[in-house]
Formats: structure tokens, C-alpha cells, sequence
């Protein structure tokens, strides 16, 4: 990210993330724009704080969950966005049991040696649904991953 793309984002950003340092936000906006790339470039060129918030607001609709080597644990729960959605376990662990998973893009699984396990779910994007039942499962290891779009 070059330095003028940082300087916009902190400015924009001090607003909607005040508890937040610079480079937490930095190291958010990093990751919306490996996943989207064009935001980018939509934000070097935009004149007007319209085009601006339209970044911003494209960019916090983005859920991206990483887990390290700790886990993340999705447990009879609902979460939607309005971008995208993605459960990266790297060396850990991501478990999405009893749950919804809703949005036009969803990733599901990563990188590194870990696991992703996904019982008694839906996952629901623009263009695919998959649901789990009662009883059955999906595993994901390794650098494997289900993007569904």
C-alpha cells in the first residue's frame, strides 16, 4: 500500500475506528484490498468524499477471520456481510458448527497445516448454498480452501 492510499485510509478511518491505532488500520485495510484489489485503485482515484465513503463503506462489509495458531469458533450463530466472508485457520483451527454464514463471497478454509470443520451449517453466497446436516460434516486441511461466489 503506497503512502498517500495509508494517509487516506487513517484520515477516513479515524472516524469509525477511534479505539483503533494507525497501523491496526492500516493492517486491516491491507487485507480488504489483497481480497478486493480494485478498492485500490477506487480510492487513489476518488475526488469527492462520496467516492470516499463508498470505498470505506465497500471495505468494512468484508469479514476476514484469520485464526494463527489459536482457533476461531462460530457457534449457532449468524453473521452476514455485504462483501465477503473469509475463515482462513493457517495453523490453527476454525469451527463453524449450528450456524448461517451469509454473503455474495464466501472463502472457507486457508493456509498452513491447520483445520477447518464445518457441522450442521449453511453457507450461502450470491450463487451457491451449501448446507451441512444433521449428523455430517465438512473438514478442510492444509493449504485447501472452498470459495464460494
Amino acid at each position: 500500500m503506497d503512502l498517500l492510499t495509508s494517509q487516506i485510509l487513517i484520515s477516513l478511518a479515524a472516524n469509525y475506528f477511534t479505539s483503533f491505532t494507525a497501523p491496526v488500520v492500516e493492517k486491516f485495510f491491507k487485507k480488504v484490498f489483497q481480497m478486493k484489489p480494485e478498492l485500490e485503485k477506487e480510492l487513489q482515484n476518488a475526488n469527492t468524499s462520496e467516492e470516499f465513503e463508498k470505498v470505506f463503506k465497500e471495505a468494512v462489509g468484508i469479514i476476514d477471520a484469520q485464526a494463527g495458531q489459536g482457533s476461531i469458533e462460530v457457534d449457532n450463530s449468524f453473521l452476514e456481510a455485504i462483501r465477503g466472508i473469509r475463515f482462513d485457520h493457517q495453523d490453527g483451527s476454525v469451527s463453524i458448527d449450528k450456524s448461517r454464514i451469509k454473503a455474495p463471497i464466501l472463502e472457507t478454509g486457508g493456509t498452513g497445516r491447520g483445520q477447518t470443520q464445518i457441522t450442521e451449517s449453511v453457507l450461502k453466497s450470491k450463487g451457491t448454498q451449501v448446507s451441512v446436516g444433521k449428523g455430517a460434516s465438512i473438514k478442510i486441511t492444509g493449504n485447501a480452501k472452498m470459495k464460494q461466489n
